[in-house]
């Protein structure tokens, strides 16, 4: 790989908020599409080296992955910390958020709500493009789309714009701003949604959700998986997932089927809340039922693969995920407004249902895990036809398409250059300038104390980025 040139890179940028585990996950799941696709074609060429170096062939190019949570890395207070009030209040409150996400879902409130957030956003947008020079922009959050294509308009270059919607069936209006050069969508309902607002029908693509590649891969037996995780072989699996915090009502659910004494043994994800996994570890041996307990993992096609049903919050990747290792799904709970439509596709579809109370969802388990269970061999036929386990190399071949071709210059570069420096404002200008003589400088001195007050300094009298801060390190930089 090290003997392929640096000329032929090419850099996409995804813009996320970690709001919630789902942006960052679609995000992760369609660079290692990538990475999977890069290797392909290199691997490809090299393997044809001579002849298509005899015939003059340029080798595919290489990509660099940025991913960049912009409203915490970019924005100003208090678009930052507002942004961060999003976990709170839909763990603690989530009739608010739907009351908020209904209300906010027009036209008229999307673009004051654009108006306001634009002056605390907008230069650190110019910031960050003119550091990074993207050859492509993907959007992975509905609140960046409309300030992002106002920024990159103000650049004056023609940086292709994706957005890539990660809500099955309640769209929010924010997702769709008028001038993307693609709109990626998971669903036909989506799809249509997007054609009622009477955008370019030639934009938009329904190519599936993006799920991490690793749901393509083959997996040890299911008996083999169970042995791994500490089951037995003769009780049926139920896998309880609350999402990347928890959340979706899984201490109730655990609960309510010990309590029901039904013959099953659980397997627990309480991702990132740290709290009911302490909780149910305590109280594990009290259980009527046998259960193993896990944190946050990466392992979760193994887990789904090892078990019999599912049950989790309406989160769109979950849903995805699970379809893709034709579980059927019992979903425990929702966040109003953006998942509401999750349950309707799940329940059309007829691969699972929504229980709320302990009575329906130890009802609906017990069905399920009747041997020989119509419901249960009925939903797995309908999840096969549904699932789209390769939605993310689907989606990385269209954001490809839209690269500089072979032998083509990046907009930043040659002839564009000047053009594009006398278009720029005199702080985004001095942006670049300081940021390409740091990038020169030996580590040595960049990292001296009297440098980063001079940076600072800088900063502040151009106004490139208000408050001052050092420019953070990426999530994730590769050369594939």
């Amino acid at each position: 790989m090290s003997q392929l040139s640096d000329s032929t890179q090419r850099t996409i940028l995804f813009l996320i908020a970690d709001t919630g585990a789902g942006h960052r996950s679609a995000a992760n799941a369609i660079s290692n599409a990538i990475r999977l696709i890069s290797q392909r074609e290199q691997e490809a060429w090299l393997a044809q080296r001579p002849a298509t170096e005899a015939e003059g062939e340029l080798p595919p190019p290489t990509y660099r992955i940025e991913i960049v949570d912009v409203f915490e890395e970019y924005s100003r207070f208090p678009l930052r910390e507002a942004v961060k009030l999003y976990g709170p209040t839909i763990r603690y409150n989530p009739k608010l958020f739907g009351e908020v996400f209904h209300r906010s879902n027009r036209e008229g409130t999307v673009m004051a709500m654009t108006s306001l957030a634009t002056p605390l956003i907008f230069n650190g947008l110019l910031k960050l493009f003119t550091t990074i020079q993207p050859d492509v922009v993907v959007s992975i959050h509905p609140m960046l789309n409309f300030v992002t294509i106002r920024a990159l308009r103000q650049l004056g270059l023609k940086i292709p714009f994706i957005t890539v919607v990660t809500d099955l069936i309640s769209v929010h209006f924010s997702w769709f701003a008028p001038g993307a050069d693609a709109y990626i969508v998971p669903t036909e309902q989506a799809k249509q949604l997007y054609l009622s607002r009477k955008l370019d029908p030639k934009r938009v693509h329904m190519l599936g959700m993006p799920i991490d590649p690793k749901y393509t891969r083959e997996v040890a037996p299911k008996e083999e998986l169970r042995r791994k995780f500490g089951l037995a072989n003769d009780l049926p699996v139920v896998l309880l997932v609350g999402g990347g915090d928890g959340a979706g009502g899984l201490h109730a659910a655990v609960r309510a089927i010990s309590q029901a004494h039904l013959p099953v043994q659980l397997m627990v994800v309480t991702g990132r809340n740290k709290k009911l996994y302490a909780q149910l570890q305590r109280t594990r041996s009290r259980l009527h039922v046998p259960a193993e307990i896990f944190g946050f993992v990466n392992n979760m096609p193994e887990l789904m693969h090892a078990a019999d049903v599912i049950i989790t919050k309406a989160g769109p990747g979950t849903i995805c995920e699970a379809l893709s290792c034709n579980l059927p799904i019992i979903l425990s709970g929702y966040v109003p407004g953006q998942e509401e439509g999750n349950i309707d596709y799940v329940v059309h579809n007829d691969v699972g249902i929504l229980a709320l109370d302990a009575r329906t969802l130890t009802d609906a388990l017990r069905r399920l895990i009747k041997p020989g269970s119509p419901e249960l061999r009925r939903r797995l036929d309908n999840a096969r036809k549904i699932s789209r386990p390769a939605s993310s190399f689907d989606i990385g071949d269209k954001i490809l398409s839209f690269l500089p071709g072979p032998g083509q210059d990046s907009v930043w570069q040659s002839q564009g250059k000047h053009p594009v420096q006398y278009r720029m404002s005199g702080r985004i200008q001095s942006a670049i300038r300081i940021r390409r003589l740091h990038n020169r400088l030996p580590k040595t001195i960049t990292r001296s104390a009297m440098v980063r007050r001079l940076s600072r300094t800088q900063d502040i009298s151009n106004e490139a980025a208000k408050p001052a801060r050092r420019l953070p390190r990426r999530n994730i930089k590769n050369r594939i």
